[in-house]
């Protein structure tokens, strides 16, 4: 983060589920050159069949390279080589004596579409005491420790928020702060990912979204470096490992499960009583059904109304879908 002013601004959604596999075995009797019945099994016919029409569904994924070897820094690069050092596959950045200012260890290489996980450990005992991931980002010129472009940010009260670091210098996304309190453990390590995929943007602390946002501006890249920060004006430190990424490609389908998952748990309930006092309110895992026509089309495109709603119901984990329509 930088220690620029910072802005708020509005926040989506993203979800995993089980496949289930289904395989018939069947005997069938193949009369062959008047010779005797010759019986033919054949199992796992139908299993390849599901099994090619999931694939056809799930997204595509491709093999990514090594992204972090555990004992040195070839693919990566910074400015200040002191800040960073690795020891038993943990990078650590930054010194309880004082960091002056931002530092970032950034890839060589670019990226565009992905899924990063790893674990955090943020301690300090002084200043403003934060770190984070960047992605889709460059290196700046002046000044050369500098870096612009997209934040996953950690710590300070931040941790789960996305900030658009020495560009907009403003929160794109805020988490529920006490959502995150609740689940964050300061000073121990962290499980935290981010996936980014056209223009959407999902992070993840200990399994549970905090935030997912949607780009609206055209002119802002959707590839660049991925970096790890310590902030500066802190005595902190910040350490990464268990550092993992897969690549994605440019083809944004939803799986066989997202789908299936639109349309909520079979089992069916009681019809939802009138909210109370007149609020908008939630269950847990509630689905938010959008049904109209060009109002929610451009809300299905701009995904502002559910950006806003994710954020403002985290612990309710709300699931989306869309029926709009055109004309």
């Amino acid at each position: 983060m930088s220690t620029n002013q910072r802005q708020s601004n509005p926040v989506i959604e993203s979800a995993k589920f089980p496949i289930t596999a289904l395989v018939s075995k069947a005997r069938v009797n193949f009369p062959l050159n008047h010779c005797p019945v010759i019986h033919w099994t054949f199992e796992c016919l139908l299993l390849v069949f599901f099994a090619s029409l999931l694939c056809a569904c799930a997204p595509s994924k491709i093999p990514s390279d090594a992204f972090f070897d555990g004992h040195s820094f070839r693919g990566w690069n910074a400015h200040t080589g002191s800040v960073w050092r690795i020891n038993a596959g943990v990078i650590t950045g930054g010194s309880l004596k004082g960091n002056p200012r931002n530092e970032f260890l950034a890839t060589d290489k670019v990226y565009k579409n992905f899924h990063l996980r790893l674990e955090y450990r943020l301690v300090g005992t002084e200043g403003f005491v934060n770190g984070g991931v960047q992605f889709h980002s460059r290196r700046t010129t002046n000044p050369a420790n500098e870096m612009k472009g997209y934040q996953a940010d950690i710590g300070a009260g931040y941790t789960g928020y996305l900030y658009d670091e020495s560009r907009r210098n403003r929160f794109l996304a805020e988490a529920d702060p006490d959502f995150v309190a609740s689940i964050e453990r300061p000073g121990q390590w962290n499980q935290y990912e981010v996936i980014a995929r056209g223009k959407q943007v999902t992070i993840i602390l200990k399994g549970q979204r905090t935030i997912t946002y949607q780009e609206q501006e055209e002119d802002i890249p959707m590839e660049g470096q991925i970096a790890l920060q310590i902030h500066g004006d802190s005595k902190a430190e910040i350490s990464f490992r268990n550092l993992h990424i897969e690549e994605l490609d440019d083809t944004v389908i939803p799986s066989n499960k997202d789908i299936l998952n639109r349309f909520g748990s079979l089992p069916t309930r009681a019809p939802v009583p009138a909210f109370e006092d007149g609020t908008f309110q939630l269950q847990e895992e509630d689905v938010v059904l959008f049904v109209g026509q060009e109002n929610f089309v451009r809300e299905q495109r701009s995904g502002e109304l559910e950006s806003l709603l994710a954020a403002g119901f985290a612990r309710q984990r709300p699931r989306f879908r869309s029926m709009a329509w055109e004309g």
